[in-house]
């Protein structure tokens, strides 16, 4: 378990830098939320087409437990879903995000695991 710990924090800890850094011009908003001690960065609508069209999204899918991932879509989204769950992965998410006018997500880290959130 000490390893599984490990492994998600250093992750997520890539991810976020990696996420932080996406090009030279990069706007990304980097963001804290003390009282639920979570950290996040809220992606232009470019950066999101980057992000969507990288790889990094099929690595959070890969090796972040589902179970740590916690996803807000749209209500417009297209993607499966019911009243609780919505049936797709990360890089669908993104997609879905950057293939909308003006779409973009925020990406937060807390200390339960990974949120990815959709805007257009």
């Amino acid at each position: 378990m000490r390893v599984r710990t490990f492994a998600f924090a250093a992750l997520a800890g890539s991810a976020f830098a990696g996420l932080t850094s996406l090009g030279t011009a990069s706007a990304a908003t980097p963001f804290v939320i003390p009282d639920a001690a979570a950290v996040g960065v809220e992606l232009t609508p470019g950066e999101t087409q980057s992000l969507a069209s990288g790889p990094l999204p099929a690595l959070v899918d890969r090796f972040v437990p589902s179970s740590s991932v916690t996803v807000g879509v749209m209500p417009d989204s297209r993607l499966p879903q019911d009243d609780k769950y919505v049936y797709a992965d990360v890089n669908s998410i993104v997609g879905e995000a950057a293939s909308r006018p003006g779409g973009s997500v925020d990406v937060v880290i807390d200390s339960e695991g990974l949120a990815v959130l959709q805007y257009w």
